[in-house]
């Protein structure tokens, strides 16, 4: 009975990426189950990393969100409409399983959106210090960064 009440579930060592890109802002947060948060500034040409110490609070918010979300089986929720409108990107790997998702706009689940806004008061109210580290940010890049294509004029339509 005893050894039964002092055992746990192991916590989950998550690798978790989130981004947010809107008209005022656009950053990467990373999470790996420490007490380490990492965030690339991507409103510049340059990408700036810096990183943050969260608290236990923050931690368990974020990790408890992490044990119990449900990913929907689409990956991608976009407005019909474009609009300046907000993106925000998952992206979560529990050993070699991966889960995605990407919501634009208006449309998604709204437990995400609300994990979204989550992740932003966390990241306000933390100091973060810049620091001189890549983050592999390949995965959700996929998600988010539209590849340009351009289509070659017709040599008839130059006339």
């Amino acid at each position: 009975m005893l050894i039964l009440v002092g055992c746990k579930s192991p916590k989950k060592d998550y690798d978790f990426t989130f981004f947010k890109r809107n008209i005022h802002e656009a950053y990467y947060l990373k999470f790996n189950s420490s007490d380490t948060l990492y965030c690339v500034d991507a409103s510049r040409i340059k990408l700036e990393t810096s990183f943050a110490i969260l608290n236990k609070e923050q931690k368990e918010r974020i990790q408890n969100v992490l044990d119990t979300i449900t990913f929907p089986k689409n990956d991608t929720f976009e407005d019909i409409v474009f609009n300046d409108g907000e993106t925000n990107a998952f992206v979560l790997k529990n050993g070699k399983e991966s889960k995605k998702l990407k919501i634009y706009g208006i449309s998604g689940p709204k437990q995400f959106w609300h994990f979204g806004e989550t992740l932003d008061r966390i990241k306000l109210n933390l100091q973060f210090f810049k620091i001189n580290k890549k983050i592999n940010l390949r995965e959700i890049n996929k998600m988010v960064i539209s590849e340009v294509k351009f289509v070659p004029r017709r040599k008839d339509s130059l006339k």
